[in-house]
């Protein structure tokens, strides 16, 4: 199986434009699980066991109503007893089929990021820097598929696939591992006492209705080539509501409850054991010398405008002058992160922390890369292999980023001859308006030398410009 993969989608640089700060940049990037299932490409998962339980008051009308026929009123009692027996058994398939579906998300965890007032309204948010976006690391067996051989088995009434006979199914499917597990769902739906009190009427008591569901989900992953266990995962999830007289909104019922809690379930249970895209952010460190100054504002509006590759050509242009600045290194570290270069990521990392170890940043960048880097060889153990993002910087594009530029002089309807030599009488190469920037060659004998946007080069006088910084 061949994963395309996208590294990291990046949303809104936040701090753009503050010289004192350092640039912030926020990124979804993908996050390894916390079990690495080693040697597993395919999977299957069972149908989980369901233990329920409900139990709910009567209202406060119907505890108050005088009923002449206690017959009926048992006969009733007994009738909600059994309606109530059977009620969430669905939550094991639920939660089964929810886990494969989720599985199969290319971008899992990947959301739309709301702005404007109270986050309404949405923005085109997020930049892939590495084509492709996918999470479904795995291949799922369909729920048909994994119907049949459970019946062909004829596993008792139930059909429930449990430890002792996980492998069995799987080596029926093919997968290299099976995923078990049960869940639990007590419900509660009870009528309490509250207290009011207001100024005409004193203190009273009001009627409350109280939704309580507590989901409780365990998974056991199982390696069908040896039958063991090779990880499992615990997961509670509680749903508590109150609704009281003049409260707004209703109730949700049990079931909606019930729902609610699975899907939260779900989430956990799939990330122990898949990598997902979580929202990060990267700061980066900021650059100190009056000499770089010009480099690290270029390179902060590069990020503002998703310009990845000119961020990385000024602050590579710094690490080549300056081949142990830690700033330069980190950030260069960071750019490889967002991108997925990983290996180069927290070689850069170990650099930056060599230089000054006090760096919390540093230390952070170099933890949360080693841990991809060990992620990515068990992808590349079973042939998933990631093409590496490479930046585009020359020498020369390195050396151009760094030279100084001067600032035509006057205003923009003035124009500058810039001669083909140091010499005021030698030909005109071309005419600059005022107010515009050159790249500087060399500075001498009252002349700059400067290259011009279409590559042209040639001298300006230098009292009709000055250095920028």
């Amino acid at each position: 199986m061949k994963l395309r993969l996208l590294v990291a989608i990046c949303a809104v640089p936040v701090c753009a434009a503050l010289p004192v700060r350092a640039q912030n940049l926020k990124c979804f990037i993908l996050t390894p699980p916390d079990q690495l299932l080693a040697g597993v490409k395919q999977i299957a998962i069972a149908e989980f066991t369901v233990t329920t339980s409900f139990d709910a008051d009567d209202s406060p009308n119907e505890k108050g109503k005088k009923g002449l026929d206690k017959i009926l009123s048992t006969v009733e009692k007994i009738s909600d007893a059994d309606k109530n027996k059977g009620r969430f058994s669905d939550s094991g398939r639920k939660l089964s089929d929810a886990m494969l579906t989720m599985l199969i998300e290319n971008d899992r965890g990947v959301r739309d990021l709301g702005t404007g007032f109270l986050g309404l309204g949405k923005k085109k948010e997020g930049k892939s820097f590495q084509t492709g976006a996918y999470t479904n690391v795995f291949s799922v067996v369909e729920r048909a598929q994994f119907q049949r051989v459970v019946d062909e088995l004829q596993l008792g009434q139930t059909g429930i696939v449990n430890e002792a006979t996980a492998a069995q199914v799987g080596k029926l499917l093919g997968v290299d591992a099976m995923i078990i597990g049960n869940v639990s769902v007590s419900v509660e739906d009870r009528w309490l006492k509250e207290q009011r009190e207001e100024k005409n009427k004193g203190k009273y008591q009001v009627d409350c209705e109280k939704l309580i569901a507590n989901v409780t989900t365990s998974i056991r992953i199982v390696k069908v080539e040896t039958g063991q266990v090779v990880g499992s995962k615990d997961d509670r999830q509680k749903f508590e509501k109150k609704k009281c007289p003049g409260d707004w909104g209703d109730l949700p019922t049990p079931e909606a409850a019930v729902e609610e809690c699975l899907g939260k379930a779900v989430y956990n249970l799939v990330n122990y054991f898949a990598p997902r895209f979580e929202l990060e952010k990267f700061e980066f460190a900021k650059i100190e010398g009056d000499e770089y100054k010009r480099s690290a504002e270029v390179a902060k509006k590069a990020l503002e405008d998703y310009d990845l590759n000119t961020a990385y050509l000024l602050y590579a242009s710094i690490v080549e002058q300056d081949s142990y600045n830690d700033a330069a290194n980190f950030n260069l570290g960071v750019l490889y992160e967002v991108v997925g270069s990983y290996k180069n990521a927290k070689e850069k990392y170990d650099l930056a922390f060599n230089l000054k170890s006090k760096e919390g940043k540093y230390r952070d960048g170099l933890k949360r890369t080693a841990k991809q880097v060990e992620f990515w060889n068990e992808l590349n153990a079973l042939g998933i292999t990631l093409t590496e993002y490479q930046f585009p910087a020359s020498s020369e594009e390195m050396a151009a980023a760094t030279r100084s530029r001067i600032e035509t002089k006057g205003p923009r309807t003035v124009r500058h001859e810039i001669k083909a030599a140091p010499d005021a009488g030698s030909a005109t190469v071309a005419r600059v308006p005022g107010e515009i920037e050159l790249e500087l060659l060399e500075a001498a004998n009252n002349w700059f030398k400067v290259k011009l946007p279409d590559g042209k080069e040639g001298y300006l006088p230098q009292a009709l410009g000055k250095v920028s910084k």
